[in-house]
């Protein structure tokens, strides 16, 4: 083998016998990703059920399409194979584009979202309301997406004195949305104020679990509320209509949460800034005061009377602050008691001290030993947890 190719030879021998080779073709495809670039260059990928194509539609070709793409669009496209050399990949030059009819699983997402709506599961008289000033916050997402990795920097930098719960789930691919079910499910127990759903963004086939029935049928039944946050700005899945609050992105889940935390931090700031600036306001008022009578008067029992002046400006600076130290120290001690007691009397705490809820299989809390009867099922939470029990004596219901 006397002639060595370079990587550059190889690639043009490729696209050169590509597309001398392969003629125009004419192709019926559904459009699974679509981006509109900035220079006015449309990159798309066609697919079927057994395979993908990247595309490409040059700016002066796009130009005069009188069918805009869309992802879930049924397309056909006429066009030249040709090879990308930079990044070694082959791509189908578009010509020409024609809808032909949108895609089946556009078509399945539509009719579900129709058949949901008409039962009222997207209506806002069903949707939760988000608590204002969550301190417990789950997340169900994946443990290795960037999704997550955004989140947290927003909790982090925004409400870091938020609890944060992290129910992994697989957000991709068959069967995610049973784990997704999953995730949510074992949140319940966790209790926390709100839970945030959500993955990065991706074709419609990536987003594709956010999109079945059973998982849109268990978040609009969930008794926690949620907020979702699946894919990018654009992307609209069955989840973002039945949850009950639809974010654009992950990151902006996190920052709708996040908002009134960094209001109250904003406030605080305010406050402390404004105080401060206030008593150095008084501090230079009495201190220009003062120097205006040492520079008229120099005599020495003058001079006494400015020193006991200056002490008694010291003393009346000393007791103002003294004075707005204790007014602060007395808030913070009722703030600090009116927090102890809630802490000692929360729930929480109280089941900590050997008490204990019962609820019926309908969830329905028992307040009497008349509402049970033998052989009922119950369940019994503790403050670390619920158990499952049998009701095996009735004596209780002839106790007057």
């Amino acid at each position: 083998m006397n002639n060595i190719q370079s990587v550059s030879d190889i690639t043009n021998l490729i696209k050169s016998k590509l597309e001398r080779e392969i003629p125009e073709l004419l192709v019926r495809a559904e459009i699974s990703e679509c981006k509109f670039h900035g220079s006015g260059h449309i990159y798309l990928t066609l697919k079927d059920t057994g395979a993908t194509l990247p595309a490409v539609i040059w700016r002066t070709t796009a130009a005069g399409l009188r069918s805009k793409p869309a992802v879930g669009m049924e397309v056909i496209v006429s066009g030249k194979l040709s090879v990308y050399a930079p990044h070694g990949r082959y791509q189908f030059i578009i010509n020409s584009l024609q809808d032909a009819g949108q895609g089946q699983l556009f078509l399945e997402y539509e009719e579900l979202k129709k058949r949901l709506i008409s039962e009222g599961l997207c209506e806002a008289n069903k949707k939760q309301s988000i608590p204002k000033y969550p301190l417990h916050v789950g997340l169900v997402t994946s443990s290795t997406g960037a999704a997550l990795q955004d989140m947290l920097r927003v909790f982090a930098q925004d409400a870091p004195h938020v609890k944060l719960t992290l129910s992994s789930a697989r957000v991709q691919g068959k069967g995610g949305a049973e784990t997704i079910i999953g995730a949510l499910e074992a949140l319940i127990p966790q209790k926390p104020d709100c839970v945030l759903l959500t993955r990065g963004g991706g074709s419609i086939e990536d987003l594709w679990e956010f999109n079945r029935e059973n998982l849109a049928r268990y978040v609009a039944d969930y008794p926690i509320p949620v907020i979702s946050g699946v894919g990018h700005e654009t992307d609209t899945t069955i989840i973002d209509l039945v949850s009950d609050y639809r974010a654009s992105t992950p990151t902006n889940a996190a920052e709708f949460i996040c908002a009134p935390w960094r209001e109250v931090k904003l406030t605080l700031n305010q406050m402390d800034y404004t105080l401060a600036t206030a008593m150095n306001r008084v501090l230079d008022r009495e201190r220009l005061r003062l120097n205006n009578v040492q520079r008229y008067l120099s005599s020495r029992r003058i001079s006494e009377s400015i020193l006991n002046y200056r002490q008694a400006i010291q003393q009346l600076q000393n007791s103002s602050i003294k004075g707005l130290l204790n007014h602060f120290a007395l808030k913070i001690s009722k703030f600090q008691g009116l927090k102890g007691k809630l802490i000692a009397y929360s729930p929480q705490n109280i089941l900590k001290k050997g008490y204990t809820l019962i609820y019926d299989r309908g969830d329905k809390l028992i307040r009497s030993v008349k509402d049970l009867s033998r052989n009922d099922s119950v369940s019994i939470t503790f403050h670390d947890g619920s158990i499952h029990a049998l009701i095996t004596d009735d004596k209780g219901n002839n106790n007057e």
